[in-house]
């Protein structure tokens, strides 16, 4: 019988010790709860404005990049550019030289040749003369 009223008694004291802490927890747990889902909520609007920043951030670093990029090959196409036009040009004055230069030897071969032919044909007619002359007498 002391076994059992041991029991019972053990029995009503857990079931009593279980019902006073089950009628305190759900005030604390569920304060506790609130406050910890709020805070939650409150850490995920501050990382999301953080992520937020972190995409402008990237943003902004991409755009001037971009337009680093840019300014850099539009100066190397306008180098590009300068470069040809200047190359163009002295091959331009280089072959109008080298014309220049081949039109003036071709007149004088031409005029050299020229002198040659008159001379020669001077020799000739003096030449052809000569030998009517012995050939028919004067």
């Amino acid at each position: 019988m002391k076994k059992v009223v041991g029991i019972i008694l053990v029995f009503c004291i857990l079931l009593g010790s279980s019902t006073i802490y089950a009628s305190g927890l759900p005030r604390t747990s569920l304060s506790k709860w609130y406050g910890q889902s709020f805070q939650k909520e409150s850490e995920g609007k501050a990382s999301l404005a953080k992520v937020e920043k972190t995409f402008e951030d990237v943003n902004t670093f991409i755009m001037k990049t971009f337009e680093s990029y840019q300014t850099t090959i539009q100066e190397a196409i306008e180098k590009q550019i300068k470069d040809s036009k200047a190359s163009i040009e002295e091959y331009q004055q280089e072959t109008k030289s080298q014309l220049d230069e081949v039109v003036t030897e071709l007149k004088e071969e031409k005029i050299d040749d020229y002198i040659d032919n008159e001379a020669i044909e001077k020799e000739t007619d003096q030449d052809i003369d000569e030998v009517l002359t012995e050939v028919f007498g004067k």
